[in-house]
């Protein structure tokens, strides 16, 4: 029998193979320890140390924060869309719109399943994606705000003045026309101190011509405010198309005259002298239709009634049917649609001082659109606000940038709302020869006092003054008036 304990016998090895053979020197103790060590090593290589896993959560951190600052500039650059969507570009398509949101949404969702997945390089794409998203929006947020649609101006934080008009027509306005001015307000608006300065001015006001085709050296250079819409940009042409100088004809309804508002706005800029530029002096003009489309669009408006009238008078603005209706109004703040408003500014043969009294009344009117369309509640509404007034409404400011600069108002500090003061200049009646046709008319002669008094509002309110200080001022040169 052999000696099964001898150096050369034969041993089956740890995985029973009789081939295994232990070498010279070698034990079966020390081959178990080298087993062991190795099995420890594969377990400790598969497991994660605490060092692995602190890199794991702080990596699923920072994913996180980026997923967040992505959905903060996608739901900022949503809203910017959304601004110039409503503001003036109804027409964008709606399938464009809706596929920039589906795919920032889907970026977001893809960037957060990223983020919580298990793996360290799954991680790092949902991080590269955050990263890549996040930068592109910084720059379209960046862009966006200096893209304007037809060439309109910009307004900003710095204070500007509109012209706002409303003309005596139906219908659509005719934005290639020249129409008289039936509302002539100038609104001084103060972003710094969130104050906007009303003045109004009656609209047979009798003052000089500030065009270029009429000189203001003449005897007859003067004409109701009424008609200086019709005198456009300034510019006379004859028959020919030719351009007419200040001496080529001897009434002005004797030549044609160029689109625009040149006329109207430097006229009464010369009368109120207030300190602005002209990049900062805007205008928007409104007819009948417009102004009643855009009055029940906000779903009405509260106006604060000075004194109680009945009037008849059109039945519908939106065109004159030939129906009338009778409208009552009573001292204190009522609700208005679009036809009670309209009636209501328009008014002026049921009060003893007419046209003095519908320069308020108009005011109030301006004050409580001003004071809807200002409102929050409203933001949603814009789109069919716009898209109702479009054909009705012509202006020269880039409406995006309005819902730009109220956005960066309301985030004031001191912001409580827009604070409205309002205050009109006064005259006297009179006959008058006007320029547009050599003609004796019915017209409100300048007070150069009361033009004073508005001077001072505008450009106090321009140059920073508080809505208290402009309220009390109005209250005190109103009473000086005698009103």
């Amino acid at each position: 029998m052999n000696n099964l304990n001898g150096p050369d016998s034969i041993k089956k090895g740890d995985y029973g193979y009789s081939s295994e053979t232990l070498s010279k020197g070698s034990s079966r103790q020390g081959s178990t320890r080298a087993s062991r060590k190795t099995d420890s090593s594969l377990r400790n290589d598969s497991r994660p140390t605490k060092r692995d896993a602190k890199k794991l959560r702080n990596s699923t951190i920072i994913s996180i924060i980026l997923v967040i600052i992505q959905l903060a500039l996608s739901g900022y650059f949503v809203y910017l869309l959304m601004s110039h969507k409503w503001l003036f570009m109804p027409n964008v398509p709606d399938p464009i719109f809706i596929g920039i949101c589906g795919a920032l949404a889907f970026l977001l969702i893809l960037a957060l399943i990223l983020t919580v997945g298990k793996k360290r390089s799954t991680k790092r794409v949902g991080k590269l994606i955050s990263i890549l998203v996040s930068i592109a929006l910084l720059v379209c947020i960046f862009v966006l705000p200096f893209l304007t649609l037809g060439g309109k101006s910009k307004v900003d934080e710095n204070p500007f003045v509109v012209f706002v008009s409303a003309t005596d027509t139906f219908g659509d306005l005719n934005k290639e026309g020249n129409e008289r001015s039936d509302t002539n307000i100038l609104a001084a608006v103060n972003p710094k101190t969130h104050t906007v300065m009303m003045v109004s001015v009656p609209r047979d006001y009798y003052i000089p011509v500030i065009a270029k085709s009429v000189s203001i050296n003449t005897s007859l250079n003067s004409d109701k405010l009424t008609h200086i819409g019709l005198y456009g940009n300034g510019q006379a042409r004859n028959n020919s198309g030719e351009k007419v100088g200040a001496s080529g004809w001897n009434y002005a309804c004797e030549v044609h005259w160029d689109h625009g508002k040149n006329a109207l706005m430097d006229s009464l800029k010369k009368q109120f002298k207030f300190n602005i530029n002209k990049n900062h002096y805007h205008y928007a003009q409104l007819n009948f239709t417009g102004f009643g489309k855009l009055i029940d669009e906000l779903g009405g408006i509260d106006v604060d009634v000075e004194k109680s009238f009945s009037y008849t008078t059109y039945a519908n603005y939106s065109k004159d049917d030939g129906k009338r209706k009778k409208y009552t109004f009573k001292k204190g703040r009522m609700e208005m649609d679009g036809n009670e408003a309209l009636t209501f500014a328009r008014t002026r043969k049921a009060f003893a001082d007419g046209d003095l009294q519908r320069n308020r009344n108009q005011t109030a009117v301006l004050k409580g659109v001003a004071n809807k369309a200002l409102s929050p509640t409203i933001l949603l509404k814009y789109s069919g606000v716009l898209n109702a007034v479009n054909d009705c409404l012509e202006t020269d400011i880039d409406a995006s940038s309005m819902a730009l600069l109220q956005s960066k108002v309301s985030g004031h500090k001191n912001y409580d709302g827009w604070k409205i003061v309002s205050f009109g200049v006064i005259g006297e009646s009179s006959r008058q020869s006007v320029l547009w046709n050599g003609q004796a008319l019915s017209v409100v002669l300048k007070n150069d006092t009361s033009v004073g008094y508005g001077r001072k509002l505008l450009n106090n309110a321009l140059s920073g003054t508080d809505s208290k200080t402009l309220k009390r001022l109005s209250k005190k040169y109103t009473k000086a008036q005698g009103q």
